[in-house]
């Protein structure tokens, strides 16, 4: 008959080894996402938008230009000064053939 109080030698902790051997899983610490990260991975992501009535994937960043030059053709002042200011942060050539949006100033 087996006593209750002590466990088998067997079962037993064995000296100079620990009762938990892999330890404590270390916490895993949050990555730092500057806000210059944050900012470039939402606006790469795809969203779905509609082009002449066909639903097409695109980065967010497209979409929101599409948007604003849509609104500036359509005579929205703040649209219009919104591309213009967009124009002149980022300079470049558009490819060859491609239609552009001119913005008079009234003074």
């Amino acid at each position: 008959m087996s006593s209750t109080r002590n466990p088998p030698e067997s079962d037993r902790f064995k000296k100079g080894k620990s009762g938990n051997p892999k330890g404590r899983p270390k916490d895993l610490e949050p990555l730092p996402f500057s806000p210059a990260y944050l900012f470039w991975k939402v606006a790469n992501e795809h969203v779905p938008i509609e082009v002449r009535g066909n639903k097409v994937k695109m980065p967010r960043w497209e979409a929101f230009v599409r948007i604003i030059h849509t609104l500036a053709l359509n005579k929205d002042a703040s649209a219009a000064r919104l591309l213009h200011k967009m124009r002149t942060e980022f300079p470049g050539t558009a490819p060859p053939g491609e239609k552009y949006l001119a913005v008079v100033n009234r003074c």
